[in-house]
């Protein structure tokens, strides 16, 4: 993790307002979880940190930055197993180091050091798995930004894994494909087992924007991905896609910020929540003793009864004309 990444996420966040719109965010870029908090939310958290480490060793391991110690994650293939292996479906995957350390497969980043044997390593991904199964049946939404990063395929065991930093040793397997029937495969267990976990829960799909100058096939995957997440959002009971909100996370997490992110952060929450955006804009319609920023002049009230009257006299004039101009043709032909 780079200085900026862990200095922008340690930088305290501002109280949590009262009637704040609760989320649950599993992965992404750390920086999306810390601007939803800007923005208002109140992020659950089913992994909590010691107290007396310093926020910069929190950010370190991956405490705070999400609503679980999870990892990155970013696709849907990542996201099923991880709910599989919440619900007792699947067993733990770990890398053996040169040092005798273990890395859990699962989420190499978080833990880069390693645990020191087998036990422990099993006992600390079960106490994950037993949290985050906790959080998942409780949250209301879950919001799930998503991207194409990097898998490894285990060709015996058929799951993928996260590419693992360079520091770390791990076995030569092939990278995994990203074709449509993959992402489709992934999405339908991914959305099978939340519901086994939480029937009620809102699913709020995010696909986060291709990397600065990221090569063309990756960003035909990103492509490939929105047109995915629109179809299952489409097809899907409780589940939300909006290239609109992909757009303005978009922008949140863009090199060097909005100018205004701060209002920027909060629009994203609402929307996440489960807002509409055209009544978010028909809610920020001025106000008619505002100014109008071209002429100065104050905007008039729309009155219903005056709308009215006008109406009906239009109409009549109207109905005069037509009458008139009928006359006039009958004489003329009169004649």
């Amino acid at each position: 993790m780079s200085d900026e990444t862990t200095r922008a996420d340690t930088d305290p966040a501002p109280p949590v307002p009262q009637g704040a719109v609760r989320l649950t965010v599993l992965g992404g870029d750390p920086a999306f979880s810390q601007a939803l908090r800007r923005g208002g939310a109140r992020l659950d958290d089913a992994e909590p940190g010691p107290k007396q480490a310093s926020a910069a060793l929190l950010a370190q391991f991956h405490y705070g930055l999400a609503s679980a110690r999870a990892g990155a994650l970013g696709d849907v293939r990542l996201i099923a197993q991880l709910i599989a292996a919440a619900r007792g479906e699947a067993q733990p995957v770990f890398w053996p180091q040169p040092d005798g350390t273990l890395v859990d497969a699962a989420r190499p980043e978080v833990d880069p050091a390693g645990l020191p044997d087998l036990a422990t390593a099993t006992a600390y991904r079960q106490a994950h798995l037993t949290a985050l199964a906790r959080l998942l049946a409780e949250a209301e939404t879950l919001v799930l930004p998503l991207g194409t990063p990097a898998l490894l395929a285990d060709p015996d065991g058929g799951q993928v894994f996260p590419r693992p930093p360079a520091a770390l040793l791990a076995p030569d397997w092939p990278e995994a494909r990203t074709t449509a029937r993959d992402l489709d495969a992934g999405f339908a267990r991914l959305r099978a087992g939340l519901q086994a976990l939480n029937p009620a829960l809102r699913l709020c799909l995010i696909v986060l924007p291709a990397p600065p100058g990221a090569r063309a096939e990756t960003r035909a995957s990103h492509a490939l991905l929105a047109a995915r997440a629109a179809d299952w959002a489409r097809g899907t009971a409780q589940l939300r896609h909006d290239p609109v909100l992909d757009a303005l996370v978009g922008r949140l997490l863009a090199p060097g910020g909005e100018a205004d992110a701060d209002r920027l952060a909060s629009l994203v929450v609402r929307l996440c929540g489960g807002a509409d955006l055209l009544d978010l804009v028909a809610g920020a319609a001025p106000d008619a003793d505002t100014p109008d920023a071209a002429t100065g002049r104050k905007r008039r009230a729309k009155d219903p009864e005056r709308r009215a009257r006008r109406k009906a006299r239009a109409e009549a004039r109207g109905k005069t004309a037509k009458v008139m101009c009928e006359d006039e043709l009958l004489e003329a032909f009169s004649k």
